[in-house]
């Protein structure tokens, strides 16, 4: 009987949680802690905490009205990496949906959970390298015309969207069966791309050294004042790294706040040198949309001519800002702008500077990549080069774009060390939808950049230890957006957002779907190569 017993008590000893390894234990938690309201589950003994914990506090959603609870936070403050602050603008009515926002509502309340955010964060130590996202929306954004845009809202992600909006029957707001029948009017736009955190003065917000980046992604329809932007930067003194993803919106009336893009690249290029110096990445993205640039366009009156009332196609770059990107790029390791300049302009602007002594990725766009003939391009890349060599711990630089259904790259890679590099030291990769060939000239220029070991003997030629292979490939796959054209481009990481990326893919789908007339596509940027 005692045998029996001991065996009971033995089996059951084996069949409870402390019996198994500590890494399937692990195992388990950190699949429980992935899941829904299982939070609480941090509460039942030091292990689970240590790991369930972990993952609860590891990234905080807040908004306006909680941003204040994080001063209550002490103990675990290590444990926050992410903060994510959803600022909740008013919902708005049908008739509002075609008129404008009321952007000093807005701001007021955007103002108001910043300076909660600041206050409450200010006390924290800088070694706690928190990354701030910021959003704000209005829960109803996808109740009026914009209904196949993605916001970053949890539902986005249950069920398939595609069979979702074939459901959706709303003529007021120029929906049909699925189809968008009527594009959404100026007032509808600019209600979806207001200004909140606009750049007048006020008081002076605390400082945050605990804050080490911050991302403003592309679900963030509203807008940042370019005036306001160096200013909220300011706040965190320690700031590292920059992800913003502006969107591009082209008012046609002159009198509206922010309507000419001339006008918030100046106030940018104004703003850089005032960034926080400890800067080491920036990344910068701007979005546009088709459906938009289009629906602007048709809501032009025709019977007005002057020149400041017209809609360009696309973006026109403007020289000064890729000067200002080319001048902050020497104290940065890594850089990407795209759409915003034209790397013609910043390779240009860059003659006039010496070195880079940071720099290790850079990543650009040029519309010569998908519009200029071969001669050209040519041209281009020897000048690339040229400003390559200058940069001497450059890894990675990529130079891009897409207009239609074309797409294509010029990538640099320098590979890894190894005993044993069978493929060349670097790496140059044409890959496109176009067909393009390195010029002699052009090969022997980025030689130069992976190697400068006979550049004093006035030789250029590959050595033994320092080798550039060169590659041509062809894209096949169909591109419906610039984001298609960055995933079948197969661009490296620091190009855009991965969720950005993800809902620009499925923009691009749904939107086509969507369109009751083939509507003609409208360029990625406006100026002839």
């Amino acid at each position: 009987m005692v045998t029996l017993r001991s065996h009971t008590r033995e089996k059951a000893r084996r069949s409870t949680w402390a019996f198994l390894p500590p890494e399937i234990r692990r195992m388990i938690l950190e699949e429980i802690s992935r899941q829904r309201r299982w939070s609480c589950a941090s509460t039942v003994c030091k292990e689970w905490h240590a790991i369930v914990a972990t993952k609860n506090l590891n990234r905080l959603e807040l908004n306006g009205a909680s941003a204040e609870g994080l001063s209550k936070i002490i103990l675990q403050r290590h444990l926050v990496r992410q903060i994510y602050l959803n600022i909740e603008l008013p919902a708005y009515t049908c008739p509002q949906c075609r008129g404008f926002a009321s952007s000093s509502e807005h701001g007021k309340l955007a103002k108001d959970a910043l300076r909660k955010l600041s206050k409450a964060l200010a006390a924290w130590e800088p070694t706690h390298h928190i990354t701030l996202e910021l959003n704000a929306y209005s829960p109803n954004d996808t109740d009026h015309c914009f209904k196949n845009h993605l916001y970053g809202f949890k539902h986005e992600n249950d069920g398939d969207l595609l069979e979702k909006q074939e459901a959706w029957d709303d003529q007021r707001h120029g929906w049909v069966k699925g189809k968008q029948v009527r594009l959404p009017t100026t007032g509808a736009i600019q209600q979806l791309f207001s200004t909140v955190i606009s750049g007048v003065q006020g008081e002076r917000p605390q400082k945050v050294p605990a804050v080490k980046g911050v991302v403003i992604r592309r679900q963030m329809r509203r807008k940042i004042d370019r005036l306001a932007l160096p200013k909220l930067l300011k706040q965190f003194p320690n700031l590292e790294s920059i992800n913003y993803e502006p969107w591009r919106v082209l008012f046609h009336q002159p009198d509206l706040l922010d309507s000419s893009c001339e006008r918030c690249d100046q106030m940018l290029q104004d703003g850089l040198p005032k960034w926080p110096k400890h800067v080491r990445s920036v990344t910068i993205f701007e979005d546009f949309n088709e459906q938009i640039m289009e629906a602007i366009r048709s809501g032009i009156d025709p019977t007005i001519s002057s020149t400041s009332m017209q809609i360009e196609n696309g973006r026109r770059t403007r020289y000064g800002l890729g000067e200002a990107f080319a001048v902050k790029s020497r104290h940065l390791e890594h850089l990407s702008v795209s759409f915003m300049i034209d790397a013609r302009d910043f390779f240009t602007s860059c003659k006039t500077l010496s070195d880079w002594p940071r720099l290790r990725s850079l990543v650009l766009t040029t519309p010569l990549m998908t519009k200029g003939p071969q001669h050209r391009m040519s041209d281009f890349l020897v000048k690339a080069g040229q400003v390559a060599q200058k940069m001497q711990r450059l890894k990675s630089l990529v130079i891009w774009h897409c207009s239609h259904d074309e797409a294509s790259a010029v990538i640099f890679l320098k590979n890894k060390r190894s005993r044993r590099n069978v493929h060349g030291s670097a790496t140059l990769t044409w890959r496109g939808t176009r067909d393009f060939d390195f010029s002699e000239e052009v090969v022997e220029t980025w030689q130069q950049v992976v190697c400068t070991c006979n550049s004093h003997r006035g030789y250029v030629g590959q050595c033994d230890s320092h080798q550039l292979l060169c590659r041509i490939e062809r894209v096949e796959g169909e591109i419906i957006s610039h984001g298609d054209a960055i995933h079948h481009l197969r661009l490296p990481d620091g190009v855009i957002d991965p969720t950005s990326l993800r809902q620009i893919r499925q923009e691009g789908i749904l939107q086509r779907e969507a369109r009751a007339v083939e509507a003609e596509p409208v360029d990625g940027s406006g100026e002839d190569p």
